[in-house]
């Protein structure tokens, strides 16, 4: 099998598994006062510092959580309830969770407008914004966003911006310490299922989607030790291997899309991240290029949901005004990817693309 779907999972690393596996059972919850208590508690701290260290932030700033979309629920329903302001920022290219976070929290959203290139596009802000939200890198296309923008343009209407980095961090260098909050997810980067983080600038209390004292009471509960190690485990190996990582992926992604290019296709979207190439092939839907390639034992991702026996337009894709916003092919790589496997792919996509067109 070839795996390129590593934007929706990327598989647990061995060495993560390597590092967790002391805690996987370990007595000893990381509140407790005795000496297994403490331990768990160490771990968990040092685990801070490598999860903090991936975005520029402080440790004392990681809430752990279940994952990005618990991050991103936590954050929006706590500056609603902080702020006592309702609006809320984003454009329709951001993760699906965001869009429900935001109706969880009664937001009034405010719809920034996005490019033919899928990226945001630079546009003034309304006064009286809880905050703004935009996604340091786009999971479908891997497009860059404007965060530079937004930094300027929250602080200039006093709202708080929110940069969602779980398909970014250890993909690109990010230097994200002065925002205000930051979601991350340890399985993108080959990290443990079931554990995210949020980063919050700053470090006092802030609202818990369920009280407890854990987490400097932003977040109740009691804390995953074994997946916070994991998590701390795949952000260290990512930032050591992030730029010679980024150049073999950018010459892989490239290699893929000469491939589409050559049988017809189309790269969608502007600049993006080295691992991730969104691709569309004119008349043909995302979902049964999906299928055909697994059939190939072949796994990628659609920018389009079948339910139901329809395809569904990629909300991303059509923000952007794309064409055919039900074409979209995501390839997206991983510390796990081989040449052998990119090699194997381009030259199964022309008979593939032909296939189809023979019909």
């Amino acid at each position: 099998m070839i795996y390129l779907d590593h934007a929706a999972s990327s598989p647990l690393r061995p060495e993560v598994l390597e590092a967790m596996r002391p805690w996987l059972g370990a007595p000893g919850n990381p509140a407790s006062v005795h000496r297994a208590g403490q331990r768990a508690r160490a771990a968990l701290e040092r685990a801070r510092d490598d999860v903090a260290a991936l975005i520029g932030g402080a440790p004392s700033g990681v809430v752990f959580t279940s994952g990005a979309t618990e991050a991103n629920h936590l954050f929006l329903a706590g500056i609603v309830a902080k702020t006592g302001r309702s609006g809320l920022a984003f454009a329709a290219i951001e993760h699906p969770c965001i869009a429900a976070a935001a109706r969880a929290a009664h937001g009034t959203v405010h719809a920034l407008a996005v490019g033919p290139d899928g990226c945001v596009v630079e546009q003034p802000l309304p006064e009286g914004l809880a905050a703004v939200c935009l996604m340091a890198a786009n999971h479908e296309t891997g497009v860059l966003q404007p965060v530079t923008w937004a930094r300027a343009a929250s602080a200039a209407v006093g709202a708080a911006l929110h940069v969602d980095a779980a398909h970014a961090a250890g993909r690109i260098d990010l230097d994200l310490g002065d925002v205000d909050a930051v979601t991350l997810s340890a399985h993108k980067l080959g990290g443990p299922v079931g554990i995210g983080a949020l980063v919050l600038r700053d470090r006092g209390p802030f609202p818990a989607l369920f009280d407890g004292p854990q987490e400097r009471g932003r977040r109740g509960g009691t804390t995953n030790v074994a997946g916070a190690v994991g998590f701390a485990e795949a952000a260290r190996l990512a930032r050591v291997e992030l730029r010679q990582r980024s150049v073999v992926h950018r010459a892989w992604t490239d290699a893929l899309a000469t491939a589409v290019v050559a049988c017809g296709g189309r790269v969608v979207g502007g600049e993006r991240v080295a691992s991730t190439l969104c691709v569309v092939f004119p008349s043909i839907p995302g979902e049964a290029v999906v299928q055909a390639l697994d059939v190939e034992g072949i796994c990628v991702s659609s920018g389009a949901a079948c339910a139901s026996g329809a395809v569904e337009a990629s909300p991303v894709l059509r923000a952007m005004g794309d064409p055919e916003p039900a074409g979209g092919v995501r390839f997206s790589l991983g510390w796990s990817t081989t040449a052998a496997e990119i090699d194997a792919v381009c030259a199964a996509l022309p008979s593939l693309v032909a296939r189809f067109q023979l019909g």
